[in-house]
């Protein structure tokens, strides 16, 4: 019987094409955005590259904060052993498809530890440049202020998820960041102020302020929840980076 076999029948000029779309598409212009957008926050490109991997490396990375007592059921593929019984006979145990666990909470580097302190330096960087012209307290109440718009926003739209503990939708806090900062913030504040109202706001409004709730925190059924994990580390990001490109 023949093996089965990939076959490119477009020639090697199509495949060359084909193949620098595809860099083009998800290589250079997703990495070309993000050093735009860090580039507006003070950046080099070569820095904007470096946290960019270091953020998509991050995103691997939970930290446990907290194990709750709570047990979760967490489903898994059944397995079987082998095992000999009394007479000397192989056989096969099947064991338990599902099995309960501690329900185990935690932050994510990449989405949550990163993104703040990236917010922090940001804002510091901001205000000792002087280019505001504005204090730190006039500063700090501006995007205190988005902030609070785009925690809102995503607090209204966070759904609970039996996989990653609550998901936001990917492009909603970019839309809600970019309306806020547009109409509200000043020019001057717009990038800084849309990145961290950005990330911030969606990891208050998405993970923070529901598990605050207890009757939120207690519908989770995931064995591992996440701020900043698998279900908003892409609206945390793109809020982050869109909507200071847009800004």
């Amino acid at each position: 019987m023949r093996q089965p076999y990939f076959s490119f029948t477009g020639g090697t000029l199509a495949a060359i094409l084909f193949l620098a779309a595809m860099f083009f598409l998800f290589v250079f212009l997703p990495v070309s955005i993000v050093t735009e957008a860090f580039g507006r926050l003070g950046l080099t490109p070569g820095q904007g590259i470096l946290i960019f991997i270091a953020i998509l490396l991050g995103r691997t990375v939970n930290i446990p904060v907290y194990t709750s007592e709570r047990l979760v059921m967490v489903p898994r593929m059944p397995t079987f052993q082998l095992r000999m019984n009394e007479f000397g006979q192989p056989r096969f145990d099947q064991e338990p498809a599902n099995e309960l666990r501690k329900q185990m909470f935690a932050v994510n580097l990449g989405g949550m530890v990163m993104p703040l302190l990236l917010s922090l330096s940001f804002v510091l960087k901001l205000h000792l440049s002087g280019e505001t012209g504005t204090s730190l307290v006039a500063m700090g109440g501006w995007i205190g202020f988005a902030a609070v718009l785009v925690a809102g926003g995503c607090f209204a739209v966070s759904r609970p998820d039996p996989l990653t503990g609550f998901r936001v939708p990917l492009v909603v806090p970019a839309l809600i960041t970019l309306l806020t900062v547009a109409v509200f913030v000043p020019e001057p504040l717009r990038p800084v102020t849309a990145y961290v109202a950005g990330t911030m706001g969606t990891l208050l409004g998405g993970n923070v302020i529901p598990l605050l709730m207890p009757g939120r925190r207690n519908s989770l059924v995931a064995p591992i929840v996440s701020i900043g994990g698998a279900g908003t580390f892409g609206g945390v990001f793109v809020a982050g980076i869109l909507a200071v490109i847009l800004a």
